[in-house]
C-alpha cells in the first residue's frame, strides 16, 4: 500500500439516491467503515475496508514516520526504518502466527483465510451476483464476471460485503444460514462478549464507541 493510497482515500458520504437502496444497518456500515483501493496482481484493484480502530492506528503511523526514521522518500504506508522498502504483510502474519501460541500456526495465513471464508459463505443463501461480488472482493476469479445492474462497487463493499466479514469475524456466520445479503442485519456498534460460563452474550455499546475488531480484513 502506498502512502498516497491512504492519504487520498475516499472519505465522501454515500450519495442520497444510493442510500434509498440500503437498509438502516447497511447505512450504518457505510459510515462505520472507510474503503481504500490499492493495486494488486496484474493491475487489479484490491479493496480494503478499515474499521475506526485501524484508521486511528494508521493515522498515528503516518504522523510518527519521521520519529521511526522512515525516510520521506519512502512511498510505502508500512515503510521500513532507514530504507526505501516496505514490510511484507505475509512475513508479518507468519511471525505473529508463530508467536501467538496457535497449535497450527501454518493455518493462519491470508490465503487460507480467504479459502475458509469462501467455504463458510456457502451456508448463506447468496444469489449468483452476490457470490460473484464476494469472490471478487476476496480475489477469487472463479467465474466470468456477469453483467448485471448493481450498486456502485464502493457502496456495495461497504454496505453488503462488510456484513459477511463482520459476521465471520464475530463467529456469527452460522446464525445467518440460508439468508442472502439483503436479509443479513448486523450492527457495527454491537459487541459480542463471552460471559463467565463461556456462552456468547451480545451487548450494545451505549456510548457509541467503535467495536474492538480483533482481526480486520
Amino acid at each position: 500500500m502506498s502512502l498516497n493510497a491512504f492519504a487520498l482515500r475516499d472519505t465522501s458520504l454515500t450519495h442520497p439516491d444510493v442510500e434509498l437502496a440500503l437498509s438502516d444497518p447497511e447505512k450504518k456500515l457505510c459510515k462505520h467503515f472507510q474503503r481504500i483501493e490499492i493495486r494488486g496482481k496484474r493491475g487489479r484493484k484490491v479493496p480494503i475496508l478499515l474499521t475506526p480502530d485501524m484508521l486511528t492506528s494508521m493515522e498515528l503511523l503516518v504522523k510518527t514516520r519521521r520519529n521511526c526514521e522512515v525516510p520521506d522518500e519512502n512511498v510505502f504506508m508500512f515503510g521500513r526504518p532507514q530504507a526505501l522498502s516496505h514490510f511484507r504483510g505475509s512475513d508479518v502474519i507468519r511471525k505473529i502466527a508463530r508467536s501467538c501460541g496457535a497449535k497450527h500456526p501454518e493455518a493462519l495465513s491470508s490465503t487460507r483465510l480467504r479459502k475458509h471464508m469462501a467455504t463458510m459463505s456457502k451456508v448463506l443463501n447468496l444469489k449468483d451476483n452476490e457470490m460473484d461480488d464476494l469472490a471478487d472482493f476476496l480475489g477469487h476469479d472463479i467465474r466470468v464476471h456477469r453483467q448485471y445492474y448493481k450498486l456502485p462497487q464502493g457502496t456495495l463493499q461497504l454496505a453488503k460485503i462488510s456484513k459477511v466479514l463482520m459476521a465471520m469475524e464475530r463467529g456469527q456466520l452460522s446464525e445467518f444460514k440460508g439468508r442472502n445479503l439483503d436479509e443479513i442485519q448486523i450492527d457495527p456498534q454491537e459487541r459480542v462478549l463471552m460471559d463467565s460460563d463461556g456462552s456468547d452474550t451480545e451487548n450494545e455499546t451505549g456510548d457509541g464507541a467503535s467495536p474492538s475488531d480483533s482481526a480486520g480484513m
